[in-house]
């Protein structure tokens, strides 16, 4: 039987379907504008994201995309914590921050946030590891050698991941408390769109870890490599991505468009649980 497991409250893997995650984009540097919230609209997109059927939500201030301007770390942190002085009274899902910056983690924490997740699995901030840890927090860790996203092809991704776990557990991050990502999207300029449908085409080598899976497909460039649209049309192919993601054993979905994510979830979820049908014709 597939394992499971709890995180935050959640239950995930077994006969469990794939839970959604809600991303909220605080970054105007984003790739993707229409997915940044302001001050002015952050709530009522986290709310409707909630009532949609997010289970988690995802809050990030710096965007990651190449090439994206650069921002400085106290301006990631003004902008997230603010987000959380609004978020964390008014929500009643866990609340994820998006940040390679322990600093920037430790204050989240501190304001109701209940996951990190590190793009760098570990690797940006030597104190990062130890903040999780000794706030007990869950992690979610992406597969990283040097720099976010830079593994190339599956086996360098579970060694990656590998790596992270052993980093995490030797720091006093819980072991049931991590969150597996491997890295999917345009990370650096080798990493062409051939690695990330083979890394949806072999997902199910990530369950080895037996540890709950991050599917990050949204309106990602290999979508567009593959469909010839910009983020703003990418929205069919990127859940039909992520359905086959979870399909093949992912566990949580990260995206920018709750709703339609999780209708197919509610599809994938049938599938995968369907009765054998007895009855002969």
């Amino acid at each position: 039987m597939a394992f499971q497991t709890r995180i935050c409250g959640l239950k995930i893997g077994g006969s469990n379907p794939p839970l959604v995650m809600g991303v909220l984009n605080l970054s105007p540097e984003s790739f993707y504008k229409k997915s940044v919230q302001d001050r002015d609209s952050l709530l009522s997109a986290a709310q409707k994201m909630v009532d949609d059927g997010a289970a988690l939500l995802d809050v990030g201030a710096r965007s990651t995309a190449p090439n994206s301007p650069s921002i400085t770390t106290e301006e990631e942190k003004n902008r997230l914590l603010f987000a959380l002085d609004i978020l964390a009274d008014n929500i009643s899902v866990p609340i994820s921050v998006d940040t390679m910056y322990a600093e920037i983690a430790e204050e989240a924490l501190h304001r109701g946030a209940s996951i990190v997740n590190d793009i760098s699995g570990l690797k940006n901030d030597p104190d990062m590891a130890g903040v999780i840890g000794d706030f007990d927090a869950c992690a979610i860790l992406m597969a990283a050698q040097k720099k976010p996203g830079d593994p190339l092809g599956m086996n360098a991704v579970l060694s990656a991941l590998s790596n992270s776990i052993s980093m995490a557990e030797c720091s006093g991050i819980d072991s049931q408390k991590i969150i597996l990502d491997p890295g999917i999207g345009h990370w650096i300029p080798e990493k062409t769109s051939d690695y990330d449908f083979d890394l949806i085409q072999h997902f199910e080598r990530l369950l080895v870890f037996e540890k709950p899976i991050l599917i990050a497909v949204s309106r990602k460039s290999f979508l567009g490599d593959a469909t010839q649209k910009p983020p703003e049309g990418r929205l069919i192919s990127g859940v039909v991505a992520a359905s086959i993601a979870a399909y093949k054993g992912g566990h949580i979905i990260r995206t920018h468009d709750v709703s339609e994510t999780v209708d197919a979830v509610k599809i994938v979820h049938s599938i995968l649980t369907r009765k054998p049908n007895t009855k002969t014709v």
